[in-house]
């Protein structure tokens, strides 16, 4: 068959085609025939190699059987022996050839392409100078080749030999994960052997960054290299530190079916030991994931305890996470943490990088929701460590950890219901509540549990408008028992104005009282005044141009809640307890409450709708009556006043101001921030607090600092995490890091300080790490001063 493209009719030049088209009316006429139409006018046709840039094509049959293909390209030239093209594409089913010069023989059904040679399939991208191969047999040779590995390696290497497309073998390669000319960093390979469906064997591994050879060599090893999860090993970590000596992590990964896996990571440590770690992740569904992890280690070095006997501190942290959605509407979410310390990450982790994320609480849900209903079961824990010389927070005489536990709770809440004018809900709750105090070595642990069962029923709705008065009308009936209550009446119940006695080290805790039972009554009841607003329709503040909008919403209320004469012996576990009246109101409380909320809003032109720059709430309270806050403080008279303002003129800069101070004293809580995001990614955020009303936490005041600052098309990189202790004369926590970024490499040098340690923990107050990075193999060393 011959190219359409390649006949005479196509290769004669347009005048010779208008002259045959202009000598066809004679033919006709003597033939006795009608003239045709004039012709002159229509376009220039399209070529069919311009309409069908692929053709189906049938070779001859050769030894091996036909081959369809589909081919284009520049001076096709076929015959029996097969074809040859120039500046070219070739197709079959599974593969894709591209080159500037292809040669086919049709015969031995061998295929021979030279000069930019693209060739494509299921898995496979590939480029070369020079290729060989059997096109049925999907064998051959290859010289100066680039392939595309999965995820995202580049292989290049001066030759490969191939049996199919999925078996490789490779002489002189370089692998690296970066897509540049000039990798930042590269593996250099003897020899390699690959299996796309199962791994990859490799020779001589020797890790170069940029031109410089590094320690990191491999003379063999074996290594997944389909995309799909696969079981071996993962890239080693190595790092120097003082206290904790050399350490040497080898990974391994194993696959447990198509919906689990597992790692395993132990990591040695010269000094310390074997610190074991590993996780274990399910998902057989995508309603259903969750994780194990968690670390161990028995340190080699022994430290003194009390006694001054020597033990080897066994030290641990572990995690499970579960989720679980059903269609049916149930749900299941567990995130357990438990852990020996608070510093263990610190230590044999990568510093406060992951300080600040540190969680110790536990929570487990079980439920479901139906259209007028909800129920579900509850379990939680919140763990907290102290230390005995930590005076920032607690006394000294505070226990060294406390749990704080609901074990279960089971509760069902009804949705509003419209009753009337207004709407109906409650709810029902059956707790089991526990403190676990840890005093210290060779102390008893004092345990504390109680039972307490809630049943409330609730109000509320629109009482009425005048005008443009509106009154809303919230009311409560509640109803708790207690199995145990407090040991003694910790909180004096007859409003004593005396708070000396306090004492906030155990006495708050030990629940093992008579039990008792509580009827509350509350109702609160809200006016809210019309807004009123003011236009400025020219405004020049600041900076700042255009239209503006001031608008005000005031408004008031009262608040009447009955009183138990067993509140003093309550334990304070959580707002059911402190706060259990309407709107977080406390009990046996009757206080006026007045406030009022504003918003600038403002706009640059008027063809833009207005934006919420400045919101401002102020509120405070009058007490007619004394009642128990949530910290054991009687209040009468003037609550704290509260100023909430949040500022925003743009997306790029946010400032926060929160105050709550006393009327009647000097005390308040307030704290300052700001945040300010540049175009090229960097920010600051500048936090101001101070803490004086809560008497069970020593006055506090400090400054927290963080910024990102990125320099030179983000090839350097500078972090800041700070916090300043002012009564202390210190910083509590504090790192700088500084980063440089070339493509695929990372170098970073951190400081870190942390002030507060750990009773036998290895590690300093003030570390010093030194970082080399590398795109998809991890940290290639760190060293820990």
């Amino acid at each position: 068959m011959i190219p359409w493209s390649a006949t005479p009719l196509f290769r004669r030049s347009k005048a010779v085609r208008m002259a045959c088209l202009g000598a066809l009316p004679l033919l006709l006429a003597a033939q006795a025939l009608p003239p045709v139409p004039d012709l002159t006018a229509l376009p220039e046709l399209s070529s069919l190699g311009e309409l069908l840039p692929f053709r189906p094509m049938t070779l001859e049959p050769g030894p091996e059987g036909n081959v369809p293909i589909r081919l284009r390209g520049r001076n096709v030239q076929e015959g029996p022996e097969g074809w040859t093209l120039v500046e070219g594409a070739v197709e079959s089913p599974d593969l894709l050839l591209l080159a500037d010069h292809i040669h086919y023989s049709a015969k031995t059904g061998q295929l021979e392409a030279r000069g930019h040679i693209r060739m494509e399939g299921p898995g496979l991208r590939l480029r070369c100078e020079r290729l060989a191969m059997d096109y049925k047999a999907r064998s051959g040779e290859a010289w100066a080749m680039e392939l595309e590995l999965p995820p995202n390696w580049v292989l290049r290497s001066q030759k490969v030999v191939f049996n199919t497309l999925k078996h490789w073998e490779f002489e002189k390669v370089e692998l690296s994960p970066c897509p540049q000319e000039n990798p930042g960093w590269k593996a250099k390979l003897s020899k390699l052997k690959v299996d796309l469906n199962g791994y990859a064997k490799i020779w001589n591994l020797w890790i170069w960054v940029g031109n410089v050879p590094t320690f990191y060599y491999l003379p063999y090893a074996l290594y997944p290299a389909k995309p799909d999860r696969t079981s071996g090993l993962l890239p080693m970590s190595f790092a120097l530190s003082g206290p904790l000596g050399t350490s040497l992590g080898v990974p391994y990964y194993q696959v447990m079916g198509n919906s689990a896996d597992a790692t395993l990571a132990p990591e040695f440590y010269t000094r310390q030991g074997i610190l074991w770690g590993g996780e274990f992740r399910w998902n057989p569904e995508p309603t259903h994931q969750g994780s194990i992890q968690g670390q161990y280690i028995k340190q080699r070095i022994e430290t003194p305890d009390e006694q001054g006997v020597l033990r080897r501190e066994k030290r641990y942290r572990f995690s499970i996470k579960e989720l679980w959605q059903r269609e049916d509407g149930w749900q299941l979410t567990a995130d357990v943490n438990q852990a020996s310390d608070a510093l263990l990450d610190a230590d044999y982790g990568k510093g406060l990088s992951r300080l600040g994320g540190t969680s110790f609480d536990s929570a487990l849900y079980v439920g479901k929701n139906f259209p007028w209903a909800s129920f579900n079961v509850t379990a939680a824990e919140q763990q907290t460590y102290f230390l005995p010389d930590d005076t920032s927070f607690y006394r000294a005489d505070f226990p060294t950890s406390m749990r704080r536990q609901t074990l279960p709770s089971f509760q069902g809440r009804l949705y509003p219901i419209p009753f009337g004018a207004f709407y109906l809900d409650g709810g029902l709750r059956l707790s089991r509540l526990a403190y676990k105090l840890d005093q210290g070595p060779n102390k008893p642990r004092a345990d504390y549990a109680w039972g307490r069962n809630d049943l409330f029923a609730r109000v509320q709705g629109r009482l009425g408008q005048w005008g443009p008065f509106r009154a809303d009308l919230q009311t409560e009936a509640r109803f708790t028992h207690y199995s145990a209550t407090l040991r003694t009446p910790y909180f004096s119940a007859d409003g004593a104005p005396d708070n000396s006695s306090l004492d906030p080290a155990l006495d708050p805790f030990l629940v093992d009282g008579p039990g008792i039972g509580r009827v509350l009554g509350s109702a609160r009841i809200q006016m809210s005044a019309p807004p009123i607003g003011r236009h400025f329709p020219n405004a020049h503040i600041g900076g700042y141009t255009g239209e503006l909008k001031h608008v005000m919403d005031p408004y008031f209320a009262v608040i009447a809640n009955t009183r138990s004469a067993a509140e003093g012996r309550l334990p304070r576990f959580d707002e059911v307890d402190s706060q259990p009246g309407v709107n977080n109101s406390a009990a046996g409380e009757r206080s006026l409450e007045l406030g009022v909320k504003q918003h600038i809003l403002g706009r640059a032109v008027p063809a833009v709708p207005f934006l919420d720059l400045v919101r401002w709430r102020i509120s405070t309270r009058y007490h007619f009556s004394s009642i128990l806050l949530s910290d054991g403080r009687y209040k009468k008279g003037w609550a704290s006043l509260d100023n909430d303002i949040d500022v925003e003129p743009n997306d790029k800069l946010r400032i926060s101001f929160r105050r709550s101070s006393d009327v009647n004293d000097s005390s308040a809580d307030n704290s300052l921030s700001a945040d300010y995001r540049g175009k090229d990614g960097s920010r600051i955020s500048l936090a101001y607090f101070s803490t004086g009303i809560n008497r069970f936490l020593v006055r506090q005041k400090g400054i927290q600092l963080g910024a990102l600052q990125r320099l030179w098309d983000d090839r350097v990189r500078l972090e800041i995490q700070s916090n300043y202790d002012f009564h202390n004369k210190t910083f509590a926590t504090s790192q700088i890091a500084l980063a440089y970024l070339t493509p695929c490499v990372s170098t970073s040098l951190r400081y870190s300080h942390l002030a507060i340690r750990v009773p036998g923990s290895p590690s300093k107050e003030d570390r010093l790490d030194l970082v080399f990075t590398l795109r998809s193999l991890g940290d290639l060393i760190s060293w820990k001063f």
